[in-house]
C-alpha cells in the first residue's frame, strides 16, 4: 500500500477490513481492528496515510503522542467529516479524533524523503504525523473542508438565531418581523446544507438541519394562521361598520392565509384547528354576501312595523342608506353579493316614495302639534321640526323620485310661514 492514498482513485485499502497483512515473514498485524470500523456510516473516506515508526507527535499542548508498538503502524484517515489518527498497540488500538469544526490551521512540510502533516485545533493543540510520501494533496483536502464544514455550522447558528428571533416576533404579533426572521432562517440553513454537498457530507448534519427545519416550518405556518386571524379581525370590524368590499377582501385573504398554513408540513399549530378555522372562513364569507341586502330588508320591515311617523321616517333613512350601501357595491368582480342591481335599484326608488311619504306625514302632524296652543309647551320646536320633515322630503323627492313624487312645495312653504308667526307671537307673562 502507498504511504498516502487517495481513496477515491486507488478504491478501498484493504486495511479498511483486515489487520493483516502479508510480508516476507510471514502476516504481519497492522492494528488490533479494522479501520473500517473507526468511521461511521455517514463518513466518506478520502485519505489515507500511514507511518511505522513515528506516529502521531504532539507538536503543541499538554497532550501525548502516539507511537505505535513493535509491528504496528500508525494511520492518519481524512474523511469528509473529520481527520483521524489510529494507532496500532498490543493493548488496542489509539485513536485521536479531529473535527473539522474544530481545526484552525493546517500545514505540510517536506523534508528529504518525507513530508509532515501539521494540524493545529482552537485548543491550540498541534498534531503532527510524518510519512514517506507527499501529504500536499491531504493538506489541501483538509483545508477545504476545514473552510467548508466552519462556513457550514456558522450557517447553521446563523439559521437557529433567526428562529429564535421569528418566535419572539410571533409572540409580540409582529408578524412582518417575524417573515423577515423566518426567510433569513431558511436561507441560511440552504446555504449550510449546500456548502456540504460537495463534501457528501449532509447526513452528518442531517439530525440538526431537520429539527431547525422543524422549527422554521412551525413558525411558518404560526405566522399564516396569525396573519389569518388578522385579517379575519379586520373583516368583522369591516362588516360592522358595513364595509362590506373591503369585508369580503379580508376574508379572502384570511381564506388565503389559512390554506398557505395548510400547505406548511408542521405539527403545530395542529392541521385539524387550521381545517375548521378555514371552514369558519367559508362559513362567515357566504353570510357576508346576503348580509347587505339583508339588512337593508331588516331596515325596511322595521319602517313598516312603526307607526308613529317621525320614528317611521328615521327607519325608512336607515333602510335607503342600507340599499344605497347594497347597490353601490363592486357588482363587476369575480364575486357577487346577493341580490342584483336592477332589484336593488326599484328597491331604491320605492323606499325614496315611501320616504317622502313619511316625512311629509311627520311634518302635518308636527304642523298640526304647532297649532294647537293647548297641547304645546314650545310651539316653535314643532313648527321647526314640520320645517326639517318637509325640507327632507323635498329633498329626496327631488334626488330620487322627481318622476313619482312632486316635491311639498306647498306644505314646506305653510310650515316656514307658521314658524315665523310662532316666532312673533308675543311670549305669555
Amino acid at each position: 500500500m502507498e504511504t498516502v492514498t487517495d481513496i477515491r482513485s486507488s478504491g478501498r485499502p484493504e486495511i479498511f477490513d483486515r489487520v493483516n497483512t502479508d510480508g516476507l515473514f510471514g502476516r504481519t498485524r497492522r492494528l488490533q481492528q479494522p479501520l473500517g470500523q473507526y468511521f461511521r456510516e455517514t463518513e466518506t473516506p478520502r485519505y489515507l496515510a500511514y507511518n511505522s515508526q513515528s506516529g502521531v507527535v504532539a507538536a503543541q499542548g499538554n497532550n501525548e503522542g502516539l507511537t505505535p508498538a513493535g509491528d504496528y503502524r500508525a494511520y492518519l484517515l481524512a474523511t469528509n467529516g473529520r481527520v483521524m489518527f489510529v494507532v496500532g498497540d498490543d493493548d488496542g488500538d489509539r485513536t485521536i479524533s479531529l473535527p473539522y469544526e474544530d481545526i484552525v490551521a493546517v500545514r505540510c512540510t517536506s523534508g528529504l524523503r518525507t513530508s509532515t502533516l501539521e494540524i493545529v485545533t482552537v485548543d491550540e493543540d498541534c498534531w503532527a504525523f510524518e510519512c514517506k510520501g507527499d501529504l500536499t494533496p491531504v493538506r489541501e483536502f483538509v483545508d477545504e473542508a476545514t473552510q467548508v464544514w466552519t462556513r457550514t455550522l456558522t450557517e447553521l447558528d446563523r439559521a437557529e438565531s433567526q428562529v429564535e428571533a421569528a418566535v419572539t416576533a410571533l409572540e409580540a404579533t409582529d408578524l412582518e418581523t417575524a417573515a423577515t426572521h423566518i426567510t433569513a432562517a431558511q436561507e441560511a440553513l440552504d446555504n449550510g446544507r449546500g456548502r456540504v454537498e460537495a463534501l457528501e457530507a449532509t447526513a452528518s448534519i442531517d439530525e440538526r438541519c431537520q429539527s431547525t427545519q422543524a422549527q422554521i416550518d412551525t413558525c411558518q405556518r404560526r405566522r399564516h394562521v396569525s396573519a389569518a386571524e388578522q385579517h379575519r379581525d379586520t373583516a368583522r370590524r369591516a362588516w360592522e361598520n358595513r364595509a362590506y368590499e373591503r369585508a369580503a377582501d379580508a376574508y379572502a385573504q384570511a381564506k388565503t392565509e389559512y390554506e398557505r398554513a395548510l400547505a406548511v408540513t408542521a405539527p403545530e399549530p395542529p392541521t385539524e384547528t387550521i381545517a375548521d378555522a378555514r371552514s369558519a372562513i367559508e362559513a362567515e364569507y357566504a353570510e357576508l354576501l346576503s348580509a347587505p341586502v339583508d339588512a337593508a330588508q331588516v331596515a325596511a320591515s322595521a319602517a313598516r312595523a312603526t307607526t308613529d311617523p317621525a320614528a317611521r321616517a328615521t327607519h325608512w333613512e336607515d333602510a335607503l342608506d342600507r340599499y344605497r350601501t347594497a347597490y353601490e357595491l363592486d357588482w363587476g368582480r369575480d364575486r357577487r353579493f346577493d341580490g342584483d342591481r336592477a332589484s336593488l335599484r326599484q328597491a331604491l326608488a320605492d323606499i325614496a316614495v315611501e320616504l317622502v311619504d313619511t316625512h311629509r306625514e311627520a311634518g302635518r302632524q308636527k304642523r298640526r302639534e304647532g297649532s294647537e296652543e293647548s297641547k304645546r309647551e314650545t310651539p316653535g320646536a314643532a313648527c321647526g321640526s314640520a320645517t326639517a320633515h318637509f325640507e327632507r322630503a323635498r329633498e329626496v323627492a327631488t334626488e330620487l323620485v322627481p318622476d313619482r313624487r312632486e316635491p311639498p312645495a306647498d306644505e314646506l312653504a305653510a310650515a316656514s310661514e307658521q314658524g315665523v308667526s310662532v316666532e312673533s307671537e308675543p311670549k305669555g307673562r
